[in-house]
């Protein structure tokens, strides 16, 4: 169990895991179960937390599912320890 991450407060299954979007960077914790996001500024609360393909579908400016012509790794990778 990471001593270190928190665990999901929408699913209760897991742990909120770091990532980045690949294009620019930018951080965001992420439940890779539900697929619930928040942004670094946000408490991990439910009422703060969006779902992985409407922050991706709003980031690319697709209307609908962004993943017909992509896959996660295209898109977002998990941040490794220390970085």
């Amino acid at each position: 169990m990471p001593a270190s991450l928190p665990t999901c407060p929408r699913c209760h299954q897991d742990w909120v895991y770091p990532y980045r979007f690949k294009d620019d960077g930018a951080d965001f914790s992420l439940r890779n179960e539900c697929d619930s996001v928040w942004w670094p500024h946000q408490v991990l609360e439910i009422a703060n937390a969006r779902f992985l393909d409407d922050v991706v579908a709003a980031r690319l400016r697709v209307n609908g599912n962004p993943w017909e012509t992509r896959v996660w790794a295209d898109v977002i990778e998990p941040v490794s320890e220390g970085h």
